[in-house]
C-alpha cells in the first residue's frame, strides 16, 4: 500500500538535504563560476508553485549575500515570466526551477533562451526534460520521490537551490555549515511536530479554514506549507506575510477557523508575534512553529506551541518550518477521510497541462 510514503518522505528529508549537501556541492562551484564569468547584472529564479515558493526562499539568501553592485536574485512565476518576459541583457542568468524537470512554462522559458542566455536547470531527475534544454544543471540529492504532493523534494531541489546561490556569491564556510545544520533541525521539528499531533489533529479535523503567516523567509514558507494543507488535507488554506496577514485575512478569522504562524529566526518574528497573539485572543485554533511561548490566558482557544531551532542566517528558515507542517497536513488529510497518496485532483491538474507531477 502506498498510505505510508509521504510520511515516510517526509521523515527521510534531513537525509535529502545532507545527499544534496554531499552530492551537489561539486556542480553548484563549477555552475557558480561560470555564472560569475557572464558578469550578470540579475539572476532569475523562475517556477510555479512549490517551485515558486522555493525560488522566493532562495531569494533572501540572495538577499542575504549580495553587496553594493553585486547582481541582484529575482524570483518569479514561470508561467508569469514566459508571457510577461522582463527585458534581459545578454549577461542576464535564469534559472528555472522544477523539481520533476517537465513543468511545461519552466521549459517554453528555456526554449525560448537557448543560445541567448545562460539558462541553468535546478531538478530531481537527470533524464528530464529540463536537463536537456538547459546549458548547465545542478541536479538535487535524497533519491527519487513516490507520491505526488512535494515533500522530500521540495527540501532538495530548496538546498540546490541555496547551494548555487551560495556558490556563486563565494560565501563563507559558516553559511555552508549552517545549510548542513538545517537537517538536524529539521529533524528536530518533525519529532516536536509529531509528539504534539495526537492532541491537535481531533481539535482540528472539521475545520475548513486555515490561514498560515510569516515574516521574511517565514512568508515562502507559510505559502508552501498553505500549499500543503490544500493538496493534502483539502482545506482552504492562504499563506500570507505577516503584515499582509493584519491587514485582510485577520478580519475573517474566528472560532472554527485554524491559524499557523511560523517564526523564522529573523528581524520580522516580533511582528509575527504580535499577530498571533492577536489571531488568538479573537478565538483562533492556534499553532506557532519556532516563536516564542504565548500565555495561555491570553485566548480561551487552544493552542499548540511546537519548538524549532532558529537557523543562523535565516534564510535556511524553510527548510525546518515546512516539512513538520507537512507531516500535520498529511495526518490531518488521513483524518479527515483523505489519502493524499492518491489524491483527487491529479486530474485537475492534467486537464492543464500540469502533467509534470511526481508519483507518477
Amino acid at each position: 500500500m502506498l498510505e505510508e510514503f509521504i510520511p515516510q518522505e517526509i521523515h527521510d528529508i534531513p537525509l535529502a538535504i545532507r545527499e544534496t549537501l554531499a552530492q551537489a556541492r561539486p556542480a553548484a562551484e563549477q555552475i557558480a563560476a561560470a555564472m560569475r564569468q557572464r558578469a550578470p547584472g540579475r539572476i532569475f529564479l523562475v517556477g510555479n508553485g512549490t517551485s515558486l515558493y522555493s525560488s522566493l526562499a532562495a531569494g533572501y539568501t540572495g538577499r542575504a549575500l549580495a553587496k553594493a553592485g553585486d547582481p541582484i536574485v529575482i524570483p518569479m512565476p514561470a508561467g508569469d515570466f514566459r508571457y510577461y518576459t522582463p527585458t534581459l541583457a545578454r549577461n542576464d542568468i535564469v534559472v528555472g526551477v522544477s523539481a520533476s524537470g517537465e513543468f511545461r512554462d519552466v521549459l517554453a522559458v528555456f526554449e525560448r533562451l537557448r543560445g541567448r542566455n545562460l539558462c541553468i536547470g535546478v531538478s530531481q531527475v537527470a533524464d528530464s526534460s529540463l536537463t536537456k534544454l538547459a546549458d548547465e544543471t545542478l541536479l538535487a540529492g535524497g533519491g527519487s520521490s513516490n507520491v505526488p504532493v512535494m515533500t522530500k523534494t521540495y527540501a532538495s531541489t530548496l538546498t540546490a537551490i541555496h547551494m548555487l546561490l551560495l556558490a556563486f556569491y563565494q560565501a563563507s564556510e559558516a553559511y555552508w555549515q549552517d545549510l548542513l545544520h538545517s537537517a538536524a533541525r529539521c529533524q528536530a521539528g518533525i519529532e516536536a511536530m509529531e509528539q504534539q499531533l495526537p492532541e491537535i489533529i481531533p481539535a482540528i479535523q472539521h475545520f475548513e479554514h486555515a490561514f498560515h503567516f510569516g515574516a521574511g523567509c517565514g512568508f515562502p514558507a507559510a505559502l508552501e506549507t498553505a500549499l500543503k494543507m490544500k493538496e493534502m488535507a483539502m482545506v482552504h488554506a492562504e499563506g500570507a506575510e505577516t503584515w499582509e496577514m493584519a491587514s485582510g485575512p485577520a478580519i475573517i478569522t474566528g472560532a472554527q477557523t485554524l491559524c499557523v504562524a511560523l517564526g523564522a529566526g529573523g528581524a520580522g518574528d516580533a511582528s509575527t508575534l504580535q499577530g498571533a497573539v492577536s489571531t488568538y485572543s479573537w478565538g483562533v485554533t492556534l499553532i506557532t512553529l519556532g516563536l516564542p511561548a504565548i500565555p495561555r490566558e491570553t485566548g480561551n482557544a487552544p493552542i499548540w506551541q511546537i519548538p524549532s531551532a532558529a537557523p543562523t542566517y535565516e534564510c535556511f528558515a524553510s527548510l525546518s518550518l515546512v516539512p513538520p507542517a507537512a507531516l500535520l497536513a498529511y495526518r490531518l488529510a488521513r483524518a479527515r477521510g483523505y489519502d493524499p497518496n492518491r489524491p483527487n485532483w491529479r486530474e485537475r491538474y492534467h486537464s492543464q497541462g500540469m502533467t509534470h507531477i511526481l508519483g507518477e
